[in-house]
Formats: structure tokens, sequence, C-alpha cells
């Protein structure tokens, strides 16, 4: 297939997917939907998510540079996403105008050719002073920013500004198979220099993107794509040798294959989802791994339970996702319902405590920046169980998007108090 017609489908993938995606729908789900090929995806979430990380910006510059009055709201989409690669792109602006202005036939909004031209062009002739249009805390929807400004006084500026930037390539060097600076090494010799993390043995971190298939060996299970922040649970839980352990919300699986490749052998994962957990299946296997699926409720071990107890639970909780904005900007274009979320955490917490044998430890995680689903969750449960106890350890609390390059995320070690009979 020609770049050209390569081309021509990425922007009428990307002019499908943008405007359903500032309506709220998930951009994961959206690029399943797009019917591109693996390269060609990781094209389009690049546009669609830096114009959805900048899509206020845009805007702004849309109010001075088209007249007043009402605007067809597809082309409005068009123009958001031609002049995001005009801003961040490394094709020719020449080449990027000429091919946003063709894309308008996909629309059937031929009519507006000479209107998408004279507006990109009128950007490029003064892109100095229209780039002084900053992107500001108006790119955050006012729900959220009420919730980071109150529970962050002092620090809501430097999360809303990290929300905003593109987010590090992080990888997790499956040392089942070779190890860590043998990997970079690999990564060197093809062009990617890398970057280790004194926290994370198995972590390399690149400055951008990249196609997971330029990556050496991915397809051999050398290496998965994982944030610095999702890794350290598994860190935090440490798996000793011939623990059971369960993975409670386990899908898609990067901390399942974690734990495995950090030594667990006897892993029980659970998710509510057949088509996820199929998913996870794939990457355990394209790693080499191998855990117990079962597709079920953790929360209710009656109907999966066979009343073994558990010496370690990770329980990756379902929440906001306000922590990984920067890797998922579409989480700005839809409001949660955070009561309905806090209590699915505290059932999933209440279920799956019943099934920790004592002594036996709880992590506790979610990709939230909210303490209502975070420590005053945590408080709550301590609260409402007497044999639990929290185990202090420096890694665990909230960790801040973009602090040591990280995704926010928060983390509480729980152990259950008493003997094992």
């Amino acid at each position: 297939m020609s770049e050209a017609v390569q081309g021509k489908r990425l922007r009428r993938a990307a002019l499908l997917a943008y405007p359903a995606a500032l309506a709220g729908e998930r951009l994961d789900f959206l690029l399943d939907r797009s019917g591109l090929q693996r390269t060609e995806r990781a094209s389009l979430q690049w546009l669609l998510s830096g114009a959805l990380r900048e899509s206020q910006s845009l805007r702004d510059l849309l109010q001075g540079l088209l007249r007043p009055g009402k605007q067809d709201e597809q082309v409005l989409a068009l123009l958001q996403l031609a002049l995001y690669e005009l801003r961040h792109g490394q094709r020719p602006d020449f080449a990027v105008v000429n091919d946003w202005v063709e894309a308008s036939q996909s629309l059937g909004k031929t009519w507006a050719k000479g209107l998408i031209n004279a507006v990109l062009r009128r950007y490029l002739r003064e892109r100095t002073t229209l780039d002084k249009v900053l992107m500001s805390s108006e790119s955050h929807p006012a729900w959220l920013l009420r919730r980071l400004q109150a529970a962050y006084p002092e620090d809501w500026p430097a999360i809303v500004a990290a929300n905003l930037q593109p987010a590090p390539l992080w990888l997790r060097v499956n040392r089942q198979q070779l190890s860590r600076d043998a990997y970079q090494q690999h990564l060197q010799e093809c062009g990617h220099p890398s970057r280790t993390d004194a926290q994370l043995p198995d972590a390399l971190i690149l400055p951008g993107s990249l196609p997971v298939r330029e990556l050496p060996g991915w397809d051999a299970g050398w290496v998965t794509v994982q944030d610095g922040a999702a890794q350290l649970a598994a860190e935090i839980l440490a798996p000793q040798p011939g623990e059971r352990i369960l993975d409670a919300c386990a899908a898609p699986g990067g901390k399942t294959a974690h734990l495995l490749a950090l030594g667990a052998t006897n892993v029980l994962a659970l998710d509510r989802s057949a088509t996820r957990l199929g998913r996870l299946q794939a990457a355990l296997q394209r790693q080499g791994l191998h855990a117990e699926l079962r597709e079920a409720d953790a929360a209710l071990p009656d109907t999966w339970s066979t009343g073994q107890l558990f010496d370690a639970i990770l329980l990756d909780a379902p929440c906001s996702a306000t922590g990984i904005i920067r890797r998922h900007p579409d989480i700005l274009h839809r409001e949660p319902d955070l009561v309905a979320l806090r209590e699915e955490q505290a059932r999933l917490l209440r279920g799956l405590w019943r099934q920790l044998r004592p002594g036996g430890r709880l992590l506790y995680c979610t990709c939230s920046l909210l303490p209502e689903e975070n420590e005053a969750q945590v408080q709550d449960f301590l609260a409402g169980h007497g044999d639990a106890m929290r185990v202090a350890d420096p890694r665990c609390g909230q960790r801040l998007p973009g602090q040591d390059d990280m995704d926010g995320f928060f983390y509480a070690l729980l152990r259950k108090v008493g003997t094992q009979a």
C-alpha cells in the first residue's frame, strides 16, 4: 500500500474517531474499530492523542482564525487535526495543508476546501504570534479542575502541565528471556538510545513513541510496554517462591505478566470480560508466560473460589484513571461516576479480603489522583476491618503524573493480621 493511500486512510479514520472521542468515547475502543493495520494505528493514536490533549488550545486558535458565527462541526474537527499536525508533525507544511484540504472530500464537504486552505495558510503566516496561545487550566474540565485544586492546592498547576505533555515510552524487559542490560544493548544497536531507572530493575525509558514492531525481540517476548508506575505494583507486592497469588482485575495483563516474570509460578488472573481475557492470554503467550485465567467477578468469590486462600492479592481497581491523562487524553472528555466507582472499589476490597490468608498481603492500587478513590477508600476499609494493617513501604502512597517521568498512581499495601490455621 502506497504512502499516499495510507495517509488518506489515516485522515479518514481520524475524522471519524476524533469527534467521537471529544464526545467521550474511549480512545482504545475507537482505535480498535478504525480498521487500520498496527503501524497505521500508531500514527492514528499519535494524531488523536495529541489533538485531544490540546483540544482547548486548538479551539482557541480557531477562534482567532475564523470569522464569528456558527461553524460546521465536522470542518472544525478537521481543522483541529490539521493544526495539530502542522504544529507537531514531521511532514512539510505544504503537504499537510494540501492533504487536509483534500480530506474534506471524505466528509462530503468539498465546499469547505477554500475555507480550510485559507485558515491553514493564515495560521502558517501568523504562527509565531498565534502559537503564543498557551495551553492552560481551561484544557481540563471544570469537574476535574475543582477536585485537583482542592486535593493539591500547591501542585495542581504542575499536574495540569504534566497532563498536557506526551509521556515517554517505558519498556519492561522480560527477565525470563534476557537481562535489561542485554536488551538495552540491542536497542542501542537498532539506533534507539534508552536510559534506566534506579527504582525498577527491568525498566528502560525511551524519549519518544515507537511502533512496537520496531522493538527488537517484540514477537519473541523479550519486552513489553508498561509505564514505570504500573511496574511498581508487582515490585511492591514482591511475589515469593511458591506463593499462591491472585491478580483480581487482571486485563490487559501487564501486571500479571510482571508477577510471572518476577518468578511467581502459581497465579490466578480474573477479569469480567472474556474479550479482555483473550488479549491477556495472547500477551502471556507472546512472552512465554503462563497463568490460570478465569472470567469472573472478583468481588463474588463464591462464583470462582476453590476455597484455597491466597498468600498475596493484587487489586488494580477500576477508577477514574485521572493519573494517566497524558497517555489517554480522551479521559478529559468524559466525566466518571465517582460514586459508583467508590462503591465498586469498596465491594472488591471486601470480597477479596476474605480470600487472603492470615499473614497475607493485598496491594490496592489505582491510576487515579482523587483522594476519595485512594487514601479515603483505604481509610474507610481499615476502619471497618480490625484484622487489616497498613504496611509501611516508601514506594506506596500517591504518585503524581510526571513524577520520575511516570504516570499518576496510588498504592496501599495491607497485611491481614493473625496466624494461619
